[in-house]
């Protein structure tokens, strides 16, 4: 405590003695590096600077970034007095300033300025994110550290993570992506016959009309949505048919399959699609939808419910046990007269059904066209087809960097959407963002560089080094290196 009063009463003592100077200011102040050094230069203006004869003033470049300090050469301004005793020896020389660049007279009244350039090794602070020259003036002699007022300062800036390569990549040429449009249809077919009738057909036997119109209609309806957008077009239409469980299940099977086929092979027909994407299925016995019916059937007792529910879920995995299934609903006593009356005529014709998947993707288009999509429709765009159109417009423009957001917002798992937005909020400084995408990009050289560049960015360069040598040869993780060793 003693100690701190001392100081504050020599600080005092000597403000008193050398008052506080005013009308110092500076211009084209300016750094610039030199190999291991950094040359600091500026003017400093006393134009506006009135000096009494018998004043001093310190002017001194301090290079800090909050913790660390180089105090570099001062300048020593003096009055008429002052000059003419620092030059025979005889002014007191502060002992707070040893090293002086150069001693000036002041000619108050006139216009007069000083070079001021000044070196100093550059040390491994100064290279991080704060640092900068302050410019210190002090007219009481207390020293910079208690008696100086900021005159002005410039960032440093040496880091040399602004002029590392950062690198971006084309993600591969993927499957387009594809929209479903799924529904439903009962197309009928005769008994025992696998041929497709789109038009209404008396059947051979009996005087069955069969008239798959409305039902074919059903499909065409849901195509014709599927192609509202002029962009896209069929991929693929799948078909799966359910049938009911009567009738012995490897019949069941032939009938059920060979039908899904006459479908498929006629859709695809119709819309011109090959037999890759005219796609079939079929279920030989739709025991799942029959279950569902049970569970919500309201004319059943409880009691009924349970035990069909037992009998639906009954293990069954070869065709013998399929048809002992169906065998047991038709002569056990609990089940054969619901069978005869509820079954067989009203649940099982809901089985006979034709579940269809529409599936479209976007025509091939130039990168011009996709530009366009991209603006409305962008989930019908690839990955891929997101980054050519991103490529169309200059790196880091507003258009560029709002292609590759939208990219990671429909892909946002993608190491490479994620590495690519990485890059743009490097560009952007967003040192924070580009962390968290970096996260999630993968170890692919190009990430390790961009890992690399922030770790620079951040001052950390042992981490920086060790991110580009985990690039191996890649050219813009070897030249970021090499700025580190200059």
């Amino acid at each position: 405590m003693k100690l701190h009063r001392l100081i504050l009463t020599i600080a005092t003592a000597a403000a008193s003695a050398f008052g506080t100077m005013a009308g110092v200011t500076t211009a084209n102040l300016s750094k610039a590096r030199l190999g291991d050094d950094v040359r600091v230069r500026f003017d400093i203006v006393l134009d506006s600077l009135k000096l009494g004869r018998d004043k001093q003033l310190y002017i001194t470049p301090v290079v800090e970034d909050g913790t660390n300090t180089v105090v570099l050469p001062a300048i020593l301004v003096n009055g008429r007095n002052m000059h003419y005793g620092y030059l025979r020896g005889t002014a007191p020389v502060n002992p707070r300033y040893p090293s002086i660049y150069k001693e000036v007279w002041r000619h108050n009244g006139t216009a007069q300025s000083v070079e001021y350039v000044a070196e100093t090794r550059i040390q491994p602070w100064m290279l991080r994110p704060g640092a900068r020259v302050v410019l210190h003036q002090d007219s009481c002699g207390c020293g910079v550290n208690l008696g100086s007022s900021e005159t002005g300062s410039i960032d440093l800036n040496l880091n040399p993570a602004p002029r590392m390569r950062l690198v971006q990549i084309t993600p591969p040429v993927t499957e387009l992506p594809v929209s479903i449009h799924e529904g439903r249809a009962r197309v009928q077919f005769e008994v025992n016959r696998t041929e497709l009738h789109a038009e209404p057909y008396k059947c051979q036997r009996g005087n069955q009309i069969i008239d798959n119109r409305k039902q074919l209609a059903v499909i065409d309806d849901s195509v014709r949505y599927a192609l509202s957008d002029p962009n896209v077009e069929i991929a693929s239409i799948r078909i799966i048919g359910y049938a009911s469980p009567e009738s012995p299940y490897d019949h069941n099977a032939y009938l059920a399959i060979n039908r899904s086929r006459a479908l498929a092979e006629y859709l695809g027909k119709k819309y011109n699609l090959g037999k890759e994407a005219s796609l079939y299925d079929a279920v030989p016995e739709n025991w799942g939808e029959f279950r569902d019916i049970v569970v919500n059937a309201k004319d059943i007792t409880e009691e009924q419910r349970d035990d069909l529910l037992r009998l639906i879920d009954a293990p069954a995995n070869y065709s013998a046990e399929y048809d002992a299934k169906e065998r047991t609903l038709r002569e056990d006593p609990k089940f054969a007269k619901l069978y005869r009356e509820k079954i067989l005529p009203q649940w099982f014709p809901r089985l006979r059904a034709t579940q269809f998947a529409i599936s479209t993707r976007l025509k091939p288009m130039s990168d011009q066209q996709l530009a366009e999509v991209i603006k409305k429709t962008p989930h019908l765009l690839s990955l891929n087809q997101m980054f050519r159109v991103a490529r169309l417009y200059k790196e880091g423009s507003p258009e560029f960097d709002n292609v590759i957001a939208t990219a990671l917002k429909f892909y946002p798992d993608d190491e490479i959407a994620n590495l690519n937005s990485a890059v743009v909020a490097l560009h952007n400084e967003d040192f924070k963002l580009a962390e968290q995408l970096l996260a999630k990009s993968g170890k692919s050289p190009e990430a390790e560089n961009a890992r690399g560049v922030l770790a620079a960015h951040r001052g950390d360069f042992d981490a920086a080094i060790a991110h580009f040598d985990a690039a191996g040869n890649l050219p813009e993780a070897v030249k970021n290196k090499a700025l580190l060793a200059d």
